[in-house]
């Protein structure tokens, strides 16, 4: 059994929601981040970072939220939740990169640029940056999907559940990611899974109030 540690709303989401799509049994292990559970030695020694999430197959820690989706979809082939190989599986790969390292990237510093610099003045050009940042790479997004309800033309896979992860993200910002058509069309097939609505009620979560349908 996988054992999945998570913070309600964080990156766990789209692990989560793949789990629920594959049908494995799991535990879903809550950290508590606002006793600092996660700077703890016993969780530092799954995630030396100490941060969420981490999966847990029998003994075997996994962090760093990309990973642990291409591991899931590779241990689980049936699902398939990522495309076997060629052209596909390059554009799954690319843009799982993409939404990891430059648009989740963009997001922890817009969520917390006192990460960074602790006077006000500091934090609201870290936030601002962030903000172009991610309309930046949004536009990227939009410009680089094939249209219809999918990332990739070859249909449903685990970055359709990785984007959906991050518009729920922007939802409080002044340029939610559904602002471009193509992104908002992939979570709106999305959201409504089974599989992802499972995942929020266990979480305990909702999804924006001010999506616009």
């Amino acid at each position: 059994m996988y054992k999945l540690f998570y913070s309600p709303g964080s990156a766990a989401m789209a692990p989560q929601a793949m789990l629920e799509e594959i049908g494995a049994a799991y535990e879903l292990i809550k950290v508590d981040t606002a006793a600092r559970q996660h700077d703890g030695a016993e969780y530092r020694k799954l995630n030396p970072n100490g941060r969420i999430p981490v999966l847990l197959d029998g003994d075997f820690p996994v962090f760093e939220t990309a990973a642990i989706c291409q591991y899931l979809a590779e241990q689980h082939p049936e699902a398939k939740l990522m495309p076997a190989g060629g052209q596909q599986r390059a554009l799954f790969l690319q843009w799982l990169t993409f939404m990891t390292n430059t648009v989740q990237v963009a997001f922890l510093d817009w969520y917390h640029p006192d990460w960074k610099l602790p006077d006000a003045a500091g934090q609201a050009l870290i936030k601002g940056a962030a903000g172009r940042e991610l309309a930046r790479a949004a536009q990227v997004l939009e410009e680089g999907l094939p249209g219809g309800s999918h990332v990739l033309a070859g249909g449903f896979s685990a970055a359709d559940i990785y984007l959906t992860m991050l518009v729920r993200w922007s939802r409080s910002m002044e340029q939610p990611l559904w602002l471009w058509p193509k992104i908002r069309a992939v979570a709106a097939a999305t959201y409504p899974r089974p599989a992802f609505q499972r995942m929020m009620q266990k979480q305990g979560i909702a999804w924006a109030d001010n999506w616009p349908g």
